[in-house]
This record gives structure tokens, C-alpha cells and sequence, in this order.
């Protein structure tokens, strides 16, 4: 947002960053095999990824739908996505506790027992598992895209528009049932762990609504093309190009047929960053010229509401002098801290921001960077540097359990080590004040030195987890719990309240930007620490 304000000509765009980074929940951590490393360029300067290696402790992949990152990518010169290969599936589909299926035969099983238990009905024709399998999961998908259109509508940019009761009442429910509910039983499997693996709430729990946000027809669009053309793939070439794009066109237009929804060419839905996502936030605010002050404690925010001509005052310390009170005074604001905690630092909250704020729930999301022996059935084998465990994503019951895990050093360096490996796991709270008290205050961040305050009842669940799955020699490097995806519950979104929120922006009143900004409230685009960004003195040239 800072950097698009000064390319809009924008001559005196501040950023008041809490850590003394920039990026928020995008945080990268680099190492080699033995210890912190720098990313370097070599003589043809390449950046060298595959000995210094991103390891994301916050925002990780990108699916097919990050257009906005893909394009600040390409725009700030950064190395180009890699698509991770492989993924090691746990589940009680699987032989035993300690066997993992691809990621195709988890979903055809689950989909298979489906049919077994009469959820999921298929035609007389499809004899064979294999079209069994292709029907149920073609057919869920273009069902989803159809009513995901009716509900939601066409969403432009990301926040739907406001919904009528009708749409309103047919997802007053979790997502899980309202999967069911619509006869997409197909679809309950995948969308299990695809939904609560990125910390965005069990399916079994979350308001439809969010999931319908979230797993969009694109995605679902996404996810059928990269299916096409793995099988493709087993039966040609699937290092020549020319195959590549001519598969990548029909495909692209064989499922727009099928299933509907609108969505790229797509090899791979699921890509990640070798230089990481922090590269994008540094290289932007270097490149851009931004004037980030590090370091910052706000002490208070005044709008000054009472005079409309007034401006923005904001008083703050930094870590560099913290004795030394800053007052200053802005045009307008954004303001891009969680709104759950912006009573304590905003001093004139007006009582619908009060009530519309504190409705404001979240989860705990926590990874953890590691060192163990391989695992059996995942970092034994060189094509699946991920794993996930779909029975661990299931609802609150499983909350805390070691349900994802990923392998950098393979995905980025071909890493196979025998030995040592470096791994990054990942663990869900839905009830984390339950799980440990420190977890409660959900104002927390990385300090400024990368380090958060770790909970010593969240390592001790994530080492007995790796006990029952025989992982040997475990050393816990860091861990990140960090607090996740600020939401409100159903009773509020049926409600209006999400709408309610958007629309004190006062967005097309014919007032000036500084007015509606000033005054009101955008979410955060990275949440993390308190950042404010505050911008005045339009250039008129």
C-alpha cells in the first residue's frame, strides 16, 4: 500500500512498523545446512537459493488465484515461483499410522468411501475406480461453481458484496455442512485439509461464508486443470514445452467446459518463493524509497473526530530513543493492525466501531523450524517434501496436532540428507487460551530480533507428536505461534456485520481520500505487529 501510494504521487508516505522489519506475518527465515545464511548473487548474478534457503515461518505458498503477488514478483525483478512436487498424505485411508498415500490416492479414497457409504451416487457407466472418481470430483466441483456464483455473486477485487437474507439464510452454517448439505460430499475430503491446512479454521467449524471466501471457483478451476494434466504427464513428455503448452490450453478450455469457473492456465496450483515472501516487503521499500521507522510503539491515535478538518495525530515511541515521545500529524490514515485490539491504541473509537471490533475472533497458527532424523513415508523420498495429515485438520478436537510439515531444503536444493534435515511443522489452534494462557493475548508479535515468545505447552504437544510418529532426534530450532485469521463468528455475518465494517470506508461518498481514511478502517493486506502506514502532501506534478 505505501509503495502504490508514493508511485500515485504521493510525496510524504510513512510507515510506523512495530518490528524492525517489514512484512509482517511474512517472515522468512535463511538457512544452510549448519546455520543462518545471507542469499547471495553469483558472478551471473543469479541468486544463489538452493544453499541459503528460504524457510517461511508466516505467509508460505501462493495458489493460482495470487495475482497481485505473481505481478509485484515479475515488477521487483524477484526469482520466479517453484512448484513443490509431492505430497506425503497421512491418513486413516492409509496402510497404518505410519504410510502416507500421494495426494491423488488419498483423494480418490476418500472419494471412493464416499460411494461406499452411499453419500456420493455415481452413474451406471463409470465401472472403474478411476471414473468413479473423475464423475464424483467433476461433478462436486461444477456443482460448487454453479451455487458458489448464485451466493456470492461475481466478486470484484476480494470482499463480496453485501448478501440478500435468501443468500444470507442458504450459509447459515459450517462449511462442512453446507458441503453436505448441497450433496458435494466429493469434495468434503480434499477441502478438509485444503481449508484448515493455511490456519483458516477446521471445515468442520468455520462459517460457511469464509469458506466460500476462501476456496474459490478459481481455485476449484485450478486444482481440476493441475489434475488433467499430472495424469498427462504419467503418459508424455512432461519436460517439453511445446507438449506443456499445448496441454495447458485444451486443458484450460476442457474444464472451463466441465466445471465452469475462471481461472489462468494452471500446471500447479500450489507455487512458492525461493528468495521467500520477505524479499518482496524489502525489496519494495528499498527500491520504493519508503520511510519505514522500525522500532515503533504507539502510544496513542487521535482522528479528531470532532473537527473535520483536523488532521490525524499520532504519538509513538521508538526503540532507538524510547525515552523520546514523537507527536505528529498525518493527512489520513490506514491502519492495518487486527481491529480486535485497536482500543488500545486508537483513542476515539466511536461505539459502532467498539461493538463491530470486539466480535473479532482468531485462531493460533504455529510453526516450528526443526532439525530430526527423516521420516518415514515423507523425507525418506526425494518427490514429496510435504506433508500433511488430513485426520489431524478434522475440528477442535485435534486441535495442536502436527498436521503439516515441509522440507525446504528439498524443494528449493534438491536436498535429500540421510542424516539432519531441516524441516518446518506446522500446528492449529481453534481453542488456544485451553492449550496455554500465554496464547491468550492475541497482540503479539515476532520481537526485533525474529523471535517470538514461544509456548511451552505447544513444543511439548508438537514433540510428543513426533514421538508417536518415530521421529528420531528431534531439536527445535524456533517456533512462531503466532495469532491467525481474525474473523468474525456466524451470528455476526448473518448479521451484516462483515458489510457493516466495509462500509463505514464510506467508499464512492465523494469525499476526499483523506476524509474516508482518516476516519475509518481498511484490514490489514499483511497483518502482523501494529504497522500504520499514513501518507500527506500530494504531489500535484
Amino acid at each position: 500500500m505505501a509503495s502504490r501510494l508514493a508511485q500515485l504521487g504521493y510525496t510524504k508516505v510513512t510507515v510506523l512498523e512495530r518490528t524492525d522489519r517489514v512484512g509482517g506475518k511474512s517472515l522468512t527465515l535463511y538457512r544452510n545446512f549448519t546455520s543462518e545464511c545471507v542469499q547471495s548473487e553469483d558472478q551471473n548474478g543469479e541468486v544463489d537459493t538452493s544453499s541459503c534457503v528460504a524457510h517461511e515461518m508466516g505467509t508460505c505458498f501462493l495458489h493460482n488465484g495470487y495475482h497481485t503477488i505473481r505481478a509485484l514478483v515479475q515488477e521487483y525483478d524477484l526469482k520466479y515461483v517453484v512448484a513443490p512436487e509431492g505430497r506425503a498424505m497421512f491418513s486413516h485411508y492409509a496402510a497404518d499410522q505410519w504410510h502416507a498415500q500421494s495426494m491423488h490416492d488419498f483423494v480418490s479414497a476418500s472419494i471412493m468411501d464416499g460411494i461406499k457409504q452411499k453419500k456420493i451416487k455415481v452413474p451406471f457407466w463409470a465401472v472403474t475406480e478411476k471414473l468413479k472418481v473423475l464423475h464424483a470430483l467433476i461433478s462436486a466441483v461444477s456443482k460448487y461453481n454453479q451455487i458458489h456464483k448464485a451466493i456470492m455473486g461475481e466478486i470484484e477485487f476480494s470482499m463480496p458484496s453485501r448478501m440478500s437474507a435468501e443468500s444470507l439464510n442458504k450459509i447459515n452454517m459450517t462449511f462442512l455442512e453446507f458441503l453436505e448439505t448441497n450433496d458435494m460430499h466429493a469434495l468434503s475430503g480434499f477441502l478438509m485439509f485444503a481449508h484448515a491446512a493455511q490456519g483458516y479454521g477446521y471445515v468442520k467449524t468455520i462459517p460457511a461464508f469464509y469458506g466460500l471466501w476462501w476456496i474459490s471457483p478459481e481455485l476449484l478451476n485450478g486444482y481440476v486443470q493441475m489434475s488433467f494434466r499430472q495424469q498427462l504427464e504419467r503418459i508424455s513428455n512432461p519436460d517439453s514445452k511445446y507438449l506443456q503448452a499445448l496441454r495447458g490450453r485444451w486443458v484450460h478450455d476442457l474444464t472451463w467446459l466441465l466445471v465452469g469457473g475462471s481461472a489462468n492456465v494452471v500446471q500447479r496450483t500450489t507455487t512458492m518463493l525461493p528468495e521467500g515472501y520477505q524479499k518482496i516487503w524489502t525489496t519494495m521499500a528499498k527500491k520504493d524509497a519508503l520511510d519505514v521507522r522500525s522500532g515503533v510503539e504507539i502510544q496513542g491515535i487521535d482522528r479528531q473526530l470532532h473537527d473535520p478538518a483536523a488532521p490525524v495525530r499520532i504519538t509513538y515511541t521508538q526503540s532507538s530513543d524510547p525515552t523520546k515521545v514523537v507527536k505528529e500529524d498525518y493527512e489520513f490514515l490506514i491502519y492495518s493492525g487486527p481491529h480486535a485490539h485497536a482500543h488500545k491504541y486508537v483513542k476515539d473509537l466511536v461505539p459502532q466501531e467498539e461493538a463491530i471490533f470486539s466480535r473479532l475472533k482468531s485462531f493460533v497458527l504455529a510453526t516450528t523450524i526443526y532439525q530430526s532424523d527423516p521420516v518415514l513415508d515423507y523425507t525418506d523420498k526425494a518427490e514429496v517434501p510435504i506433508m500433511y495429515s488430513a485426520d489431524k485438520m478434522s475440528g477442535p478436537e485435534q486441535d495442536g496436532a502436527w498436521y503439516a510439515d515441509r522440507y525446504d531444503s528439498n524443494i528449493f536444493g534438491n536436498e535429500l540428507a540421510t542424516g539432519m534435515q531441516t524441516r518446518v511443522g506446522y500446528q492449529f489452534y481453534e481453542n488456544f487460551c485451553e492449550a496455554d494462557e500465554m496464547l491468550c493475548d492475541t497482540d503479539r508479535t515476532p520481537n526485533r530480533k525474529n523471535r517470538m515468545d514461544e509456548s511451552l505447552e505447544v513444543l511439548d504437544k508438537f514433540r510428543e507428536e513426533l514421538r508417536e510418529q518415530r521421529v528420531e532426534n528431534v531439536r527445535v530450532l524456533r517456533q512462531y505461534p503466532w495469532p491467525y485469521f481474525h474473523h468474525f463468528p456466524n451470528s455476526a455475518i448473518m448479521e451484516g456485520v462483515p458489510w457493516d465494517l466495509f462500509d463505514m470506508q464510506d467508499l464512492g461518498s465523494g469525499l476526499r481520500a483523506g476524509s474516508i481514511l482518516r476516519r475509518n478502517w481498511i484490514e490489514a493486506i499483511r497483518p502482523g505487529g501494529l504497522v500504520l502506514v499514513h501518507a500527506s502532501s500530494l504531489s500535484t506534478t
